[in-house]
């Protein structure tokens, strides 16, 4: 199957309402965690590089990027409507944020996904992803002891 070539941009203050949409979309479909994913909030498109995937007018995919960091880029909330997966509205969306590290002098893309999400991980192998680093969890209350 041919990729379909999808427009990317950087979102802006207008897009606010529909990228808070797409966030909770995403929040509702890919939770692993025990605990409620993070609300969306607008310091995501202000403050950091929030990009939209179009075909035709219509918005099928997200990827936010913080670039605090002066080495790399780490991306998050990296979603695709389910209408348009398998058509390379990820892969599009992570070439166009490749291409803005770039510019930035930065080396690296940097993300984490959790360890039952199969199909984000084989993407992000696909891709060329390696496994670098560990996020471990545990309750405090195991911490503090029985």
């Amino acid at each position: 199957m041919t990729a379909t070539p999808f427009a990317v941009r950087r979102a802006t203050e207008a897009d606010i309402p529909l990228m808070r949409r797409l966030w909770d979309e995403f929040s509702a479909e890919a939770h692993y965690t025990p605990y409620p994913p993070g609300p969306f909030d607008p310091v995501l498109v202000r403050d950091h590089v929030a990009l939209l995937a179009e075909d035709g007018g219509e918005v099928v995919g997200t990827l936010y990027a913080n670039l605090s960091t002066p080495h790399f880029g780490y991306v998050f909330g990296v979603y695709t409507v389910p209408g348009a997966r398998g058509r390379g509205v990820g892969r599009a969306l992570m070439q166009a944020i490749a291409r803005h590290l770039t510019e930035e002098g930065r080396e690296y893309v940097v993300l984490s996904v959790d360890t039952p999400n199969q199909g984000a991980r084989e993407f992000y192998a696909r891709l060329g992803f390696e496994d670098a680093s560990r996020m471990l969890r545990a309750r405090v209350d195991r911490l503090l002891g029985d």
